[in-house]
């Protein structure tokens, strides 16, 4: 994965090729460019605004997609679980705290629901309890798993 941190963005522009109203987000990474259309304008400004995020933190965006690492992660993720914790670093840097707590909140909330239904399902409180205090938050946040959660975690990797 070759990157580079030598980022341009571009205006938002409306796609006149179609017939329906869209809007293409351009940037470019080490000279090569990438875009991404939308639907409204309000999703391209918030996808623009997201990577130019990106950029000021000071992530390394990736040259073949021309996304930062932090998005990378998330389109990589395996599983539903790993997508949660992918979405979380990447948004967690520049969200307010009630902003956290609600995004955690809803985030604990279904993800059980979004897995397998596999033999020894944890009850729903203790699914919640360790998802919200242990796998939901930033990897250099998270605490070590307590014994009493070990086996609600490895059910949650499986499923």
């Amino acid at each position: 994965m070759t990157t580079s941190y030598d980022v341009k963005f571009f205006e938002i522009s409306r796609n006149k090729s179609s017939k329906t109203p869209s809007y293409v987000v351009r940037w470019s990474v080490a000279r090569k460019r990438s875009s991404k259309t939308y639907r409204t304008k309000a999703l391209a400004d918030s996808f623009l605004s997201d990577l130019r995020q990106a950029a000021k933190r000071g992530e390394a965006f990736d040259v073949a997609s021309g996304l930062p690492a932090s998005m990378l992660k998330a389109k990589n993720a395996r599983s539903i679980l790993e997508f949660a914790q992918a979405f979380i670093e990447m948004k967690w840097p520049h969200a307010a705290a009630k902003s956290r707590d609600s995004m955690s909140d809803a985030l604990a909330t279904a993800l059980p629901a979004l897995t397998k239904d596999r033999a020894g399902r944890p009850d729903a409180r203790e699914l919640r309890t360790v998802l919200r205090k242990c796998l939901l938050l930033p990897e250099d946040k998270r605490p070590d798993v307590p014994q009493q959660y070990a086996s609600a975690v490895a059910w949650l990797n499986a499923a």
